[in-house]
């Protein structure tokens, strides 16, 4: 398996273009929110997250709770508008499988992330007028995280074998487990996302209230660093010259998000 090292060259593409967009309207907006309101508040953010393949060549399986909390920001540049900013802890990360070179053959690893970040949310807020001491919100912008602390869990097992000819699948009884794995160097280090959601904020007394939300966080930038697999092509290992056909992992994490907190 190839040293797996943590890029230090700049970010991605994607993430340089979030960076320019926040930063641009951040200065858009820093004039009309000087002389406004800014409602700041804590929240808890219990997710359920889940693993997405863009290289179709690892296999993600199942969701995975993971929790969070959040320091709240928002910069109201009217009664029905805002500018969400903040400070956003979470864990993320969930289960699956992909297969590397190893001695003797091909082996497949059953990996479970345990990845946490430090999240920059950046999201335009909407909000009606009070219905009954209840106001109803919608958000959406993006978040740029950076990883703070990567961990994983794994299984490896050989599971095909080179006959001469071509690969034949042979499931090995003999597992290499490993329950405290620092995957730093395989993960990026920024993490750009999607954000969108809702939720209700209900008045409690003068201008605190109780905020209860639900959003979608979706990372669309690579989160993988430098991890080397093995492809597939119908089910059986890409053949080079009586060697496995290799390639990097491609993928990123998304989750569904309950946000519980105050706003003063």
């Amino acid at each position: 398996m190839s040293t797996l090292m943590r890029n230090s060259q700049t970010p991605s593409l994607s993430t340089a273009i979030l960076l320019g967009f926040m930063a641009s309207s951040a200065l858009l907006f820093s004039n009309i929110t000087s002389a406004q309101d800014i409602r700041m508040g804590l929240a808890v953010t219990p997710n359920v997250a889940w693993m997405v393949s863009t290289d179709y060549d690892h296999i993600p399986s199942g969701a995975k709770l993971n929790f969070g909390y959040e320091f709240i920001a928002d910069l109201m540049f009217s009664e029905n508008y805002a500018l969400g900013l903040g400070v956003h802890i979470f864990n993320t990360g969930s289960n699956l499988t992909y297969q590397i070179e190893s001695p003797g053959g091909i082996s497949d690893v059953d990996r479970t992330y345990s990845l946490q970040y430090v999240e920059l949310p950046f999201t335009f807020k909407m909000r009606t007028n009070e219905i009954g001491y209840m106001k109803i919100f919608s958000k959406f912008g993006f978040g740029l995280g950076m990883n703070v602390k990567s961990l994983a869990s794994q299984d490896e097992h050989l599971s095909w074998v080179f006959d001469g000819d071509v690969w034949v699948e042979e499931p090995s009884n003999t597992h290499v487990l490993d329950t405290s794995l620092d995957i730093t160097n395989e993960v990026n280090f920024f993490r750009a996302a999607m954000i969108v959601g809702g939720g209700i904020e209900k008045s409690l007394t003068g201008s605190t209230s109780l905020t209860i939300g639900l959003n979608y966080n979706a990372a669309f930038s690579n989160i993988h660093n430098d991890v080397t697999l093995v492809k597939f092509d119908g089910g059986i290992p890409e053949e080079v010259d009586g060697f496995p056909r290799e390639g990097f992992m491609k993928g990123n994490d998304r989750f569904f998000e309950l946000s519980v907190g105050i706003l003063f």
